[in-house]
């Protein structure tokens, strides 16, 4: 526990000389200060967005039209495909929170159940990203990382050919 916070210091007397240091330090917290703004502006205007967009879904929910929580019907017919309107991602990350957090004060089978089936929700309702979409981005993270890892000599190559040839010669070996 001593060094968590040992780095948690560290960490802070890091950001603290990289804001106050005499000669670009003031050009540093100015920049900060304006990305900080931005960032309140656009997270302002999407809880307004948010806002309206749940007012007016909220017109069609009360006509009995559950259709209104997504943008297109394909998100009701398979709904880890993204594809949801803002209030129906404000419900899921609120609700995938509240999950989270309630799933704290569970005991071990129960807390990772909730725990994990929380933060799914949130991360569906804070990205929008289907799993077909996650599923690709793996995919070309790992393609990515291969080909780095190969450009400096680590792993230089396909491993899984070696193990095909094993499995190639095991057959000859055993007539």
């Amino acid at each position: 526990m001593h060094g968590a916070y040992f780095c948690a210091g560290m960490g802070v007397g890091a950001g603290l000389m990289y804001l106050m240091d005499p000669d670009t330090g003031r050009r540093r917290r100015a920049i900060t200060r304006d990305k900080m703004t931005s960032m309140a502006h656009e997270a302002c205007d999407a809880a307004h967005v948010v806002q309206r967009d749940m007012m007016n879904r909220a017109q069609g929910l009360a006509s009995g039209d559950f259709s209104v929580l997504a943008d297109d019907k394909q998100a009701l017919m398979n709904p880890f495909r993204g594809g949801w309107s803002p209030t129906a991602r404000a419900l899921m990350a609120g609700i995938g929170g509240g999950l989270f957090l309630f799933g704290l004060t569970q005991r071990a089978p129960m807390a990772c159940i909730l725990g994990t089936a929380g933060l799914a929700l949130a991360a569906e309702g804070a990205t929008n990203l289907g799993v077909d979409d996650v599923q690709q981005a793996a995919s070309c993270a790992m393609h990515k990382a291969q080909s780095m890892a190969g450009s400096m000599g680590i792993g230089s190559g396909d491993h899984h050919h070696e193990f095909e040839e094993e499995d190639e010669m095991t057959p000859q070996m055993a007539l």
